[in-house]
């Protein structure tokens, strides 16, 4: 009975909403003015979210393809296109019209890891139709609402509203549960979702001009709906734009983990924004760049850094540490048990001591666990004279995605780790040891990474030839896609239940 309520309730408004668009004559001849889309596809033509096709027809009832839907919602929540002329999806032509909207959602609107055997690459199946769930996770990881009333999430969130709760994949239930509540989409009149069906291009135009309305046009609040309330209000311009004090392009789902590899020019840093909400920094480049690490992390929001590692004691990993120390509440630091006397570590050091910051020193085996995610040292397994194969290499694993930070570890460490821990090297993304030497990144290592994206941390025009040509011979052998801070500048990943995907920033 509560169900039924419920999809009554629904149709009534949706009786309400199309009362209050524009009622004018459509463009398209296969569009009639009392179709019952035919406002929402008016609105949206009108701003340029949606377009018919060159004969004047729309064809309302055609499914949308997964490369159209996201155009549409670049389109509506007025998005960036992205300039990126590579695609992290191994089934994307990057000549193509869809390349610049897909990259500019990658995080809110991610690809599909392959099923088949021994192939580890992403596939965005642009041409697939988009589904009830797609259209419906994607436009909500854009308008980023707080979904924090969702979680942890209950096994039977969504059951007194669809009859199939059970059949929607319980990570997309917050997702689908607010779009519900705010009244962008509606079950079917027998009570379920059928998130899995395709949606058809006058469902989706219902579905946007609901959620990004006309300047001064009344929205649904459906949050008063359990105590039999129907709200009607002014939009608030707010609440229909993406979140601010982060990029654009990199909101996205509450549930997924960032990573940034920081351009440092000839030195090494990386950020984690873990999925629990806290965070990770690995090493911090020269000291010329420490107040540009700091700037980079505030201007994602954070005044805290959970998780502070070192690599090894090297200058150009460290030497931009003090200003990290000086600039974010530290909760713990990890380095390894290796010495130098130059200046820049006793420094650091010492302001470790001054500002009495618990300290540990990293080996292998070192694990911290946090439910859904493990990040694991796994080296240094012995100590050397060579500071650079004394590095904390660093695995981080977040559901079915893994990170594997190397630091400046060279090939006799990586001929430990295959020794010692191959099971735990497969990678899709590797941070490339010693900044792209060919004293590292061995053929029988990269055999053991497998990984999709070999990011290399390196200043243009270095005096050391980095990376070297071998390097990116074995590389290429390995099938990796390399991305390289000196011409891509700082580059940034998602990791979520799609898998892992590209950031733009």
């Amino acid at each position: 009975m509560r169900k039924s309520k419920i999809a009554a309730a629904f149709l009534v408004i949706l009786l309400i909403c199309l009362s209050m668009l524009s009622a004018s004559a459509t463009a398209f001849y296969d569009v009639a003015d009392d179709f019952w889309a035919a406002p929402y596809i008016t609105s949206l033509e009108a701003r340029g979210i949606v377009s018919g096709y060159g004969d004047g027809y729309f064809l309302p009832n055609n499914n949308v393809q997964r490369c159209e839907y996201a155009k549409m919602l670049v389109n509506a929540a007025e998005i960036p296109l992205s300039s990126v002329r590579t695609s992290p999806y191994a089934d994307l032509d990057v000549n193509q019209w869809y390349l610049p909207y897909i990259n500019a959602i990658t995080a809110q609107m991610p690809g599909y890891q392959s099923t088949t055997a021994g192939d580890q690459r992403i596939y965005f199946k642009p041409e697939d139709p988009a589904t009830r769930e797609d259209v419906t996770v994607a436009l909500m990881r854009v308008l980023n609402y707080d979904l924090s009333q969702y979680y942890p999430i209950r096994d039977d969130l969504l059951s007194d509203v669809f009859y199939d709760y059970a059949s929607i994949p319980k990570q997309d239930r917050p997702y689908i549960a607010e779009a519900v509540k705010r009244g962008y989409i509606t079950g079917t009149q027998q009570g379920t979702f059928e998130g899995s069906d395709p949606i058809i291009r006058c469902e989706v135009c219902a579905v946007l001009c609901r959620a990004f309305p006309e300047s001064g046009a009344a929205y649904l609040d459906m949050s008063g709906f359990g105590s039999g309330e129907v709200l009607l209000h002014e939009s608030s311009q707010a609440e229909n734009q993406i979140q601010k004090g982060m990029p654009e392009e990199i909101a996205s789902g509450i549930s997924d983990m960032k990573v940034y590899f920081i351009d440092v020019g000839q030195g090494d840093s990386e950020f984690i924004e873990l999925p629990d909400g806290k965070t990770m920094l690995i090493d911090a480049g020269t000291s010329e760049h420490g107040a540009a690490v700091c700037s980079f992390i505030k201007r994602l929001g954070h005044s805290r850094i959970d998780y502070v590692l070192t690599t090894h004691p090297h200058a150009d990993h460290i030497g931009g540490m003090l200003d990290v120390l000086d600039n974010f509440d530290i909760g713990v630091f990890y380095m390894p048990d290796a010495e130098t006397t130059t200046r820049t570590f006793e420094k650091m050091l010492q302001k470790l001591i001054d500002k009495q910051i618990v300290t540990y020193p990293a080996s292998s085996g070192m694990t911290l666990e946090n439910g859904s995610y493990t990040i694991e040292f796994l080296a240094p397994l012995t100590l050397y004279e060579d500071l650079n194969n004394c590095s904390v290499v660093t695995r981080v694993a977040y559901g079915g995605s893994v990170f594997l930070f190397m630091g400046d570890a060279e090939k006799e460490v990586e001929k430990q780790l295959c020794a010692a821990a191959c099971d735990k090297l497969k990678a899709d993304v590797l941070k490339v040891g010693h900044h792209g030497s060919s004293s590292s990144s061995t053929a029988e290592f990269l055999s053991a990474v497998r990984p999709t994206y070999a990011v290399i941390s390196v200043g243009a025009g270095n005096q050391y030839g980095h990376p070297t040509e071998k390097t990116l011979s074995r590389l290429a052998a390995a099938e990796a896609a390399v991305l390289r801070t000196d011409t891509d500048g700082t580059v940034a990943f998602g990791a979520g239940p799609g898998g892992v995907y590209r950031l733009d920033i």
